[in-house]
């Protein structure tokens, strides 16, 4: 199976959902679920996470390329942190069968490397993918938290689906993924950008994409880095933002 897709809902607007870093689409999403009483909401899985098929790397194209599938012939769309990366990317390549974008703190940081916060942060996991084990994935996660200025204590042993996700993790080059801003900035649909307020790097990352997309840059604070958490205001947030399109 290359990716996976769970469907939530059958009525309304399709909203795809596109998860980002250690975790699957329905842990990432499911505070989202309240929206499959008036939306139809197609949740997916990226390669290499959850039950699908073993990767050798993200491949953050191919994704996009998965997800311009789930588009089919027109849905909002959904991305939270790396899959906000994934979104932008399909967002760019296919314009025509997005009928709103919404990202959640992407970690777009070569937008923003002139911020101080955002290249410290960029600097920081630099640093820690050239000197972490990879094979040691709880200190490899507690790392890269750390490098993201995250205070998230992880368990140890990591719960299986984080320990699964963490494989795919290390393969991942966060401070250098590429974004077709020009491309979005251009397209007709919608734009929603989201931040949680809870760090410099993300909240500079937010507002410089907000200010190339000319929008405002919302902020919903309470679930830190996985804004989308915070449940009914993001969801109030997007039924506003998709009722805009």
């Amino acid at each position: 199976m290359s990716y996976a897709v769970e469907n939530w809902g059958g009525g309304g607007d399709r909203i795809v959902l596109v998860h980002g870093s250690l975790g699957v689409g329905a842990a990432a999403f499911g505070k989202q679920k309240p929206l499959a009483d008036t939306f139809a909401l197609a949740v997916m899985t990226r390669r290499g996470y959850g039950d699908t098929a073993p990767i050798d790397a993200v491949d953050v194209l191919r994704d996009a390329a998965d997800v311009i599938e789930l588009l089919g012939d027109g849905a909002h769309l959904v991305g939270t942190s790396m899959g906000g990366i994934v979104a932008m990317n399909a967002a760019g390549r296919r314009p025509d069968l997005v009928r709103s974008l919404t990202v959640i703190e992407p970690p777009a940081f070569a937008l923003a490397s002139d911020l101080p916060p955002v290249r410290r942060v960029a600097e920081a996991m630099r640093k820690h993918w050239a000197t972490a084990d990879r094979t040691k994935r709880h200190a490899f996660v507690t790392g890269f938290l750390a490098a993201l200025e995250m205070n998230m204590p992880m368990p140890d042993p990591l719960p299986p689906p984080v320990n699964a996700a963490a494989g795919v993790l290390v393969t991942e080059r966060p401070w250098g993924v590429d974004v077709p801003v020009g491309a979005v900035a251009d397209a007709r649909f919608p734009k929603l950008v989201v931040t949680g307020g809870w760090s410099e790097a993300f909240d500079g990352i937010s507002g410089r994409l907000a200010d190339l997309f000319n929008v405002e840059c919302h902020c919903l604070q309470g679930a830190g880095h996985a804004v989308q958490k915070v449940g009914e205001p993001f969801n109030a947030l997007l039924r506003r933002h998709i009722a805009s399109a």
